[in-house]
């Protein structure tokens, strides 16, 4: 009676799917490999594939990912109460244990063939650097200076007069976007990408979004690209390009955020305009607060309102939840291999700043003291 009983709670393949599952995500893949089987020629095709049936749908696939997972879950726990009955709890336990530990492999197993091997490229920053100059670049306090500089005096030329007639909504955005985008890819030799993502609306995760301040992500499982409904106007170019980067295989939020930046600037004036208020925004973080006092008094009118503007959306936070979601996902990025975790967004400004030493020649980096990181 005994061994019937083992036999009927038997969890096959679990303990090697989960080994499996460790190993792929501890072993030190080769650049080669990264960058040329898998960024080059496995994933492009894997995302024309997946984005093309992901894209055939209105909705969002994540919803119904999140309903499919709670229907397994309410199940397991069906299943999970009937076997305290039948074998106690111990055994119960056992068994509940290992099919979830198995499921869970299985997910990190499609999450890493179909996007996760991207965390392991190297990052934009490295790539342009020059072959001779391994050395990583010093960023200062007055490179980030002249590109919160170029940004205000770019905006002033690029921020729309007037908004309306449909031609902010996320599609329109998605039509126009794609050409450029396309054009910032080649500009940094990179493969173009197979198919661009259709914007989606998650009606579970929104509110979520908002509590979070989260503008968007993209689902690794169906390559889709979801964003927030409520997004302001100059914030919607930015945030669709920056998902679109995640899907060309940029998985650094940092490299996301310079390959949008980049596709933006190649758009039209509104487009350039979302980059733009981005860079701004972005050094205002980052310069020391008497640098920034000093260009503030440079902002537009418009550019002060669109601020205030977005400081009053952001005003919807809350902050517990902000905390515990970047929280959650600093964990995911640095098991991902991301070291500085969430910190990775503000890396954004070494990328821009390697990006424009890409395009010119260099100049003396000793002209102002190293930025605080």
């Amino acid at each position: 009676m005994a061994s019937a009983t083992m036999k009927r709670i038997r969890v096959r393949g679990w303990w090697l799917l989960t080994g499996l599952a460790a190993l792929v995500m501890a072993v030190p893949w080769p650049d080669w490999f990264v960058a040329y089987v898998y960024s080059r020629g496995v994933y492009p095709h894997v995302q024309r594939a997946v984005t093309t049936l992901s894209n055939a749908t209105p909705w969002a696939v994540m919803d119904a990912m999140l309903l499919g997972s709670a229907g397994y879950l309410l199940w397991r726990l069906v299943r999970f109460v009937a076997r305290i009955r039948e074998r106690g709890m111990t055994s119960a336990l056992w068994e509940l244990g290992r099919r979830l530990v198995r499921t869970t492999a299985c997910l990190v197993l499609v999450f890493v063939a179909l996007w996760g091997l991207n965390y392991r490229r190297t990052p934009l920053e490295q790539s342009l650097r020059s072959p001779n100059n391994e050395t990583a670049r010093v960023v200062t306090t007055d490179d980030v200076r002249m590109l919160a500089e170029a940004a205000i005096r770019d905006s002033a030329q690029t921020r729309p007069s007037e908004r309306g007639n449909g031609v902010d909504d996320f599609q329109s955005i998605a039509d126009r976007l794609a050409a450029p985008f396309q054009r910032a890819l080649e500009q940094l030799k990179v493969p173009p990408i197979a198919v661009t993502g259709r914007p989606k609306i998650s009606h579970i995760l929104t509110p979520f979004f908002t509590a979070a301040g989260i503008t968007g992500m993209v689902n690794p499982f169906a390559l889709e690209s979801i964003v927030h409904p409520d997004l302001l106007p100059f914030e919607r170019p930015m945030v669709l390009a920056h998902e679109w980067a995640h899907l060309a295989g940029f998985a650094d939020e940092a490299d996301a955020s310079a390959v949008a930046w980049l596709a933006c600037v190649l758009g039209g004036a509104d487009l350039a305009y979302s980059a733009h208020l981005f860079v701004v925004l972005e050094s205002a973080a980052a310069l020391p607060p008497s640098v920034w006092q000093s260009l503030r008094t440079s902002l537009s009118p418009g550019m002060v309102s669109d601020i205030q503007a977005l400081a009053g959306r952001l005003a919807l936070q809350q902050p517990a939840v902000r905390e515990r979601a970047f929280a959650v996902y600093d964990g995911y990025l640095r098991t991902n291999r991301v070291p500085d975790g969430v910190r990775s967004y503000a890396r954004v400004l070494r990328v821009l700043v390697a990006m424009r030493d890409n395009t010119q020649n260099p100049r003396p980096i000793d002209d102002g003291p190293p930025l605080a990181e």
